[in-house]
């Protein structure tokens, strides 16, 4: 059997992903996702109250949260370690990684549009990191396709 390749017992083979131009999109951007949310995370739970961001909690007025702790962490968590760590399981070619890479892309953009939504004020960051999820989730597409396909096969 090949390295990378996984052999079921019907004799389909599931590939790695490769580290072709969308997977290294998708990493590439994954990595500036990561950078950019861990660092606006680490703000916002260290000082909840936005001072770090001027940004005031008055922003976040009919939204569950009282102050900027819980959305720091999610931004932090799920945005900064999230993208980095699937960043790094895709260059080690995990057969995970895009379909995590897909769902942080998607999830980034419906964080933006709920973002918008609840604090009605807009920024040029908000277009540039939905911009960011959709090259995410488009180029974690092709990357994992292979992968896709192949474990669709096997069922």
């Amino acid at each position: 059997m090949t390295a990378g390749l996984i052999a079921h017992d019907r004799g389909i083979v599931i590939p790695r992903p490769e580290r072709h131009l969308a997977g290294m999109v998708a990493m590439g951007f994954l990595v500036l996702l990561g950078l950019g949310a861990g660092g606006g995370g680490i703000f916002l739970a260290a000082k909840p109250d936005g001072s770090a961001m001027n940004f005031d909690v008055k922003l976040l007025a009919g939204s569950p949260f009282t102050d900027f702790f819980v959305p720091g962490l999610i931004l932090g968590g799920l945005f900064g370690v999230g993208s980095l760590v699937t960043a790094f399981l895709g260059w080690r070619r995990v057969r995970l990684a895009p379909f995590l890479a897909f769902a942080i892309g998607c999830a980034q953009m419906i964080w933006i549009v709920a973002e918008l939504a609840i604090i009605k004020e807009f920024s040029f960051l908000h277009p540039t990191m939905f911009a960011i999820g959709a090259v995410i989730a488009t180029a974690a597409v092709p990357w994992g396709w292979p992968t896709f396909r192949a474990w669709r096969g096997s069922r």
